[in-house]
C-alpha cells in the first residue's frame, strides 16, 4: 500500500461573504482559525483512490468538476477515483449556488484560487507518497448530537433551534447516527500520517459567530489531535448524513453557540478517536475498488401560480430579504422560488460513488441527507462495515425522507437548497445499495 498526505490553507481574504446562513451583513471581518483542503491518496498497486475535505459549507457540482478534470489532466487519477467532500462548516465562504443573485467578486477569484491550490496540493501528495499501513476503526458519541426535528404533544413538529416549550414536547422525530469511524495511515515506521474521521453531525453550531472564519469544532478536534500524535498530522473529516443532525439539546437552554461550545464538542470527538485508534489493528494490505455512477434526480415543479405568489410576497419589502441566525425568512424562500422557475429541467444529474478499502465501504451522497437514510445504507450486508459520506461530489441540496414531507419542518421547504421530490431520498438508497451490492461481486469474482 502507498499513501500520501497534505494539508493545503484555503482561508478566503476577510470580506469574503460567509456561507450557511441568511444574512445581509454575512460579510467576514477576521479569521478565527484557518480552513484547510485535507487530501488522502491511497494505491494499493492496481487501483487508487484520492480524498480531498474541504472546509466550506458544500462543493457544488461545477466546482468538483473543474477541480476533478484538473486533477486528471495533470496527476492522471480517473474522475471517478477522486473523492471530494465539504467539512460543512457554516463558518467558511459561501460557495454555495443559492440564497444569492450571483457570486460575490471575492468568491469569483476565490475560487479560482482554490483549484489552483488543491490542484498543487494533490500533486506534491502524490509525488511525496510512501509505503504504508492502514487500519479502521469505530467507536461510538452520543451525547453531541440531536435530532433537530421534534414531535411535539399536539402532533405538530417543530425545528430545536427555535423556541421551544419543553412541557409541550413528546419526542424526537428521528434517531441520530452515534458510530465515529476511523481510517487511520501510518508509515513503515508506525507514525500516524494521516487520520480521516465520519461522523454525523452539522458543522453548524457558530454559524458565522462574530462574522470570522472558522473550521467550527473540526478546528478543536483537528487541534486535539495534532498535540497528541503530531503536528504535522493530515485529518479529514467527513461529515455523515447530517441534514437533520445538529448539537443543540433542548433540555440544555443554556447551551452556547460560540468558540467555547464548538471547542467543547471538538474536543470530545477528538478524545474519542484516540479511543478508536487505540484498538485499529494495521496491515498493508487493502485491496481498494471504486464504482461511480451518474444518476437524474427528479425536481419538483414550479408552478406560475406559485412564482406569482412569490414576486407579491417580494414586492411587499422591496426585495428586501431579512436577517435570520438559523432558518430562512419567508423573503428568502420567494427569492429561491424566482430563481427555481427560470430553470428548465426538470432533473438534477449528480454523482453517487461506493469505494472499497478492504472489507469496509464508503458511501459518497451528493448532499444533505436525512440520518435515516444513511442508516439504512449502513444495514447492508455486503460489508463488515459502511461509512456514509454526505455532501461528497456534490450539492444538490436537503434530500429528505418522504416521512419529513408530510411532517413538515425546514429542510422541506422548496429553494435552490431543497429541490427534489420526496422519491428522490429513497430513489438514491436503493441506488447506493444495489452498487455496494455491484462492488461486493467483483471481490467475488
Amino acid at each position: 500500500m502507498q499513501a500520501g498526505c497534505k494539508k493545503v490553507e484555503i482561508t478566503p481574504p476577510v470580506g469574503a461573504p460567509i456561507g450557511g446562513n441568511v444574512r445581509e451583513d454575512n460579510y467576514s471581518r477576521g479569521v478565527h482559525d484557518s480552513l484547510f483542503a485535507n487530501i488522502l491518496y491511497l494505491n494499493d498497486g492496481e487501483k487508487q483512490i484520492l480524498f480531498i475535505g474541504m472546509d466550506v459549507v458544500a462543493v457544488p457540482g461545477f466546482l468538483v468538476k473543474r477541480m476533478k478534470t484538473r486533477i486528471e489532466l495533470e496527476c492522471g487519477i480517473g474522475a471517478n477515483q477522486i473523492t471530494i467532500f465539504a467539512t460543512h462548516t457554516h463558518s467558511g465562504p459561501d460557495i454555495m449556488e443559492c440564497f444569492k443573485d450571483d457570486f460575490h467578486p471575492i468568491i469569483i477569484k476565490y475560487l479560482d484560487e482554490l483549484v489552483e491550490k488543491v490542484v498543487s496540493g494533490v500533486t506534491s501528495c502524490i509525488e511525496h507518497k510512501w509505503t504504508a499501513e492502514i487500519g479502521v476503526g469505530k467507536g461510538f458519541e452520543e451525547s453531541v448530537a440531536f435530532n433537530r426535528r421534534i414531535f411535539m404533544k399536539d402532533g405538530s413538529l417543530k425545528m430545536n433551534f427555535e423556541p421551544i416549550n419543553l412541557h409541550k414536547v413528546d419526542k424526537p422525530a428521528g434517531p441520530i447516527d452515534p458510530d465515529l469511524f476511523v481510517l487511520s495511515v501510518r508509515d513503515e515506521q508506525q507514525n500516524i500520517q494521516s487520520l480521516l474521521v465520519n461522523y454525523t453531525l452539522h458543522s453548524a453550531i457558530l454559524v458565522g459567530k462574530d462574522w470570522l472564519l472558522s473550521r467550527d469544532f473540526i478546528h478543536k478536534l483537528t487541534v486535539k489531535l495534532e498535540s497528541v500524535i503530531d503536528e504535522n498530522l493530515v485529518v479529514l473529516f467527513a461529515n455523515g448524513a447530517s441534514g437533520n443532525i445538529n448539537h443543540i439539546n433542548i433540555n440544555e437552554p443554556n447551551q452556547s453557540r460560540g468558540f467555547e461550545e464548538a471547542d467543547r464538542v471538538g474536543e470530545i470527538l477528538a478524545d474519542k478517536v484516540l479511543e478508536v485508534i487505540r484498538s485499529i489493528n494495521y496491515s498493508s494490505f487493502h485491496q481498494i475498488n471504486v464504482l461511480s455512477k451518474q444518476v437524474q434526480l427528479p425536481r419538483r415543479e414550479i408552478t406560475s401560480e406559485m412564482a406569482e405568489e412569490a414576486k407579491m410576497i417580494l414586492d411587499q419589502v422591496n426585495w428586501k430579504v431579512p436577517s435570520l441566525l438559523d432558518g430562512v425568512p419567508k423573503e428568502g424562500y420567494a427569492k429561491e422560488i424566482i430563481a427555481l422557475s427560470k430553470i428548465k429541467e426538470d432533473y438534477i444529474e449528480t454523482e453517487l460513488q461506493v469505494i472499497q478499502i478492504g472489507d469496509h465501504a464508503i458511501t459518497c451522497l451528493p448532499g444533505e441527507f436525512f440520518v435515516e437514510q444513511g442508516l439504512t445504507i449502513k444495514t447492508n450486508d455486503h460489508f463488515k462495515e459502511t461509512m456514509v459520506f454526505g455532501l461528497a461530489n456534490d450539492c444538490v441540496g436537503y434530500v429528505p425522507t418522504e416521512n419529513a414531507f408530510v411532517e413538515g419542518g425546514y429542510e422541506i421547504k422548496t429553494a435552490r437548497s431543497s429541490q427534489l421530490l420526496p422519491i428522490a431520498g429513497q430513489m438514491v438508497v436503493d441506488e447506493i445499495l444495489c452498487m455496494l451490492k455491484e462492488v461486493k461481486k467483483v471481490n467475488a469474482v
